[in-house]
């Protein structure tokens, strides 16, 4: 037998019982581990040994050899033989080879082979590491002698838009310090014939093979589709979607609309409410009572009055609203008007106006009052992000409550959200342990006892459960992270003069304005909320 560096022993059988060599460690090598004899006499039901002299011999020998006699019996002298492992992905295969007794016969390269056959291992075996451990006789060490095929991951196929996604109409400033609501680019121009959308498909990948020859599948991968209105078609190739006429695109909840404008010249009793899949233009004015409702952008020209307008993309009134207190715009995009008075205005993103007086609005973004004064008298005013105006308050003391940053209702909601995901997470590590010990007890004993099995296929059966839980509240928990904007970012600005009567909110924390102060910005700092100069 060639000489194994490492410390490793060696059994021989005679005539008046077992006898165990241990041979030192050369050139620096470790020297034998005591469990790998007990490892050994345990794997092949060698009896009556004296496990205490057993160890004690072991630590002589890591100096010197030494032989001893650790039992009375004679038993059948054992082969070299390797001790397989597969992963539980079935895509390792790991040995460690033992030695044979004194005398005994030693593996082959053939008969390592047939061992891997016998198991079932038939892909992926390496010969380079046959053939070293043949070489080099390290018992007690892990060889891998065969290792799967992993499979290529493909990945999701998707949709790319040629047009922009996220218009936001910005007033210019005029000279005076107005705004000018007139000329805004808010609308994505098309002609007919114009490819609105390229389909990229998706790639599938390549199947893997693990050690015993059985495919290993990639991921499965989403197919993208084109997802549209009217007035469109989809090439020959499939892969382009295609304007059929001239107008403006939008995209709503990853639908695209090509859609001619529809305008009107008044919203009155001539037209009754307007419901319109696309963008409407409004010559006129819209008066109170009547609602406007549109998929796209909606823009007025003349004065909305106590009226509703609900719009998926954005609100443009080229001069404002007077709500009379039952007046609503709601937006999921960007909301421009010369005023808003006495209304309720919500937008997705951010309000760009003159003036706000005693109304209630609110934006993601930002909301930004610029005109000769930028008043924002009375009302409750918040965005996510940012308010901006020149006068806040007045110096008659109305009551106006100004707010930025994230809500504390929504963050007290997402921390119950992630205390739950961080809960069923540690359920499902403690059920990932039970399966993966129930599985080594199987590969180790052959089989389960009933109880056991039943215990597996209920740990199992949890584990689908906890899941497809975790799952769902990550995508909620995402979903309304989205409406979060951190403190850190919120500011107020006042370009002007801010005065007493004015309750300024960042966050959860509060501050009421008790001195008139110019020209100054109010952030969060240090849990307070601070004025600083601008």
């Amino acid at each position: 037998m060639e000489k194994c560096t490492k410390g490793y022993f060696e059994f021989d059988t005679r005539q008046d019982g077992l006898y165990l060599t241990v041979y030192p460690p050369q050139q620096g090598e470790p020297a034998l581990d005591a469990g790998e004899v007990l490892y050994y006499i345990e794997k092949k039901n060698i009896y009556g040994c004296d496990i205490a002299l057993i160890g004690d011999t072991v630590k002589k020998g890591a100096t010197q050899e030494v032989t001893v006699k650790v039992s009375d019996e004679t038993p059948y002298p054992v082969s070299e033989f390797g001790d397989y492992r597969i992963s539980h992905d079935t895509m390792t295969l790991e040995a460690v080879f033992y030695p044979p007794f004194k005398g005994a016969e030693e593996l082959t390269y053939e008969e390592i082979q047939k061992d891997l056959k016998n198991i079932g291992v038939i892909s992926g075996i390496s010969e380079e590491a046959i053939r070293l451990f043949l070489l080099e006789k390290r018992y007690f060490e892990i060889y891998v002698l065969a290792k799967g095929t992993k499979a290529r991951e493909g990945s999701d196929g998707y949709i790319e838009y040629t047009f922009n996604t996220s218009l936001k109409p910005t007033p210019k400033m005029n000279e005076d310090g107005t705004v000018d609501f007139h000329t805004l680019e808010n609308v994505n121009h098309i002609k007919s014939g114009d490819v609105v959308a390229i389909l990229h498909p998706e790639d599938r990948g390549d199947n893997g093979t693990d050690i015993l020859g059985r495919p290993v599948y990639p991921r499965k991968v989403k197919r993208a589709v084109f997802r549209y209105g009217k007035n469109m078609e989809v090439s020959e190739d499939k892969l382009k979607l295609i304007s059929k006429v001239d107008g403006h695109v939008t995209l709503e909840n990853d639908k695209v609309f090509v859609s001619n404008v529809l305008e009107l010249v008044d919203v009155d009793a001539s037209t009754g409410d307007i419901n319109y899949s696309g963008s409407v233009m409004i010559k006129g004015n819209v008066l109170a009572g009547f609602k406007v409702k549109a998929s796209g952008n909606v823009v007025v020209d003349g004065v909305v009055e106590g009226a509703e307008i609900t719009a998926g993309g954005n609100i443009i009134l080229q001069r404002g609203i007077q709500g009379m207190n039952k007046g609503v715009l709601t937006a999921g995009g960007n909301i421009a008007s010369n005023f808003i008075e006495n209304a309720r205005v919500i937008a997705g993103k951010d309000i760009d106006t003159d003036a706000i007086m005693h109304s209630k609005v609110t934006a993601r973004g930002n909301i930004e009052i610029h005109g000769r004064n930028g008043y924002l008298i009375g009302g409750f005013v918040r965005a996510g992000n940012l308010i901006s105006a020149k006068t806040i308050g007045s110096d008659m003391g109305t009551n106006t409550i100004i707010g930025v940053g994230s809500d504390p209702e929504l963050l007290i909601e997402l921390d119950n959200i992630m205390k739950q995901i961080n809960k069923e997470s540690k359920d499902k590590a403690q059920l990932s342990q039970l399966i993966s010990l129930l599985r080594r007890k199987q590969d180790t004993e052959g089989k389960l006892e009933p109880d056991k099995v039943e215990m597996l296929q209920k740990a199992m059966k949890n584990m689908i459960l906890l899941d497809n839980s975790i799952n769902k509240q990550k995508n909620e928990y995402n979903a309304k992270s989205e409406l979060l904007v951190e403190n850190k970012d919120a500011r107020i600005k006042v370009n002007g003069s801010i005065y007493p009567g004015v309750k300024i909110e960042i966050g959860d924390i509060s501050l009421f304005i008790r001195d008139k102060n110019n020209f100054c910005q109010y952030v969060l700092k240090d849990g307070e909320v601070t004025r600083i100069n601008l």
